[in-house]
């Protein structure tokens, strides 16, 4: 299996000026409804990185059973652990944090994690409104309860994996319900080029 197949992302629609960043993996992460995907995409876009969700290899790979789970995370992990740049998404915590952590350090690249954080009223508001389903062999929770739930157990992971790794450039960027997909972009737009590259590529 080769990650570059599992492309999630389009190209940019030219309305944003290339972003012109060093060859890197970033890692989108945050909670139901923070606006991962639309800024994963855009970075994808603008970078021409191939962007790849767990979501997206659960749509491919699984079946909605255990074993189907299981392979969607191979298929992740191993875009993860692949030696060129890529734009992730997945929520940043659960039991496979530290095999992702563990992937991206055996790409051998300069890794950014990038943690997307909104109030849990607009993320609720967000993900309510959603009509894919994501094929997994559990039921979902209802989402008043899953966003605080993923966002807590994000603030542990942040602690104990993805700040805690020195190599990595972790930045948590803090947003209002009012600010838009643009000022999310633009912050993370200023963030990235001054990431002086710790690994060779």
């Amino acid at each position: 299996m080769h990650y570059g197949m599992m492309r999630d992302g389009k190209a940019g629609d030219g309305s944003l000026e290339p972003l012109a960043i060093g060859k890197m993996k970033i890692l989108i992460i945050g909670t139901l409804g923070a606006g991962k995907t639309t800024l994963a995409r855009t970075l994808s876009g603008e970078t021409g990185f191939p962007y790849i969700s767990i979501d997206g290899c659960r749509i491919r790979y699984s079946d909605g059973t255990i074993v189907g789970e299981e392979t969607a995370w191979d298929y992740f992990l191993e875009a993860c652990s692949d030696p060129s740049p890529a734009i992730l998404e997945f929520s940043g915590m659960g039991p496979y944090a530290s095999q992702v952590r563990d992937a991206l350090l055996s790409s051998k690249m300069p890794v950014a994690i990038i943690w997307i954080d909104f109030p849990h009223d607009l993320c609720i508001e967000r993900a309510s409104k959603r009509e894919s389903i994501v094929p997994a062999p559990y039921v979902w929770a209802p989402i008043g309860y899953s966003v605080p739930a993923i966002h807590s157990g994000i603030e542990v992971a942040w602690e104990g994996i993805w700040s805690f790794e020195s190599s990595f450039h972790a930045r948590r960027m803090t947003f209002s319900r009012d600010a838009l997909s643009t000022e999310v972009y633009k912050r993370v737009e200023s963030y990235l080029p001054g990431i002086t590259p710790e690994r060779a590529y």
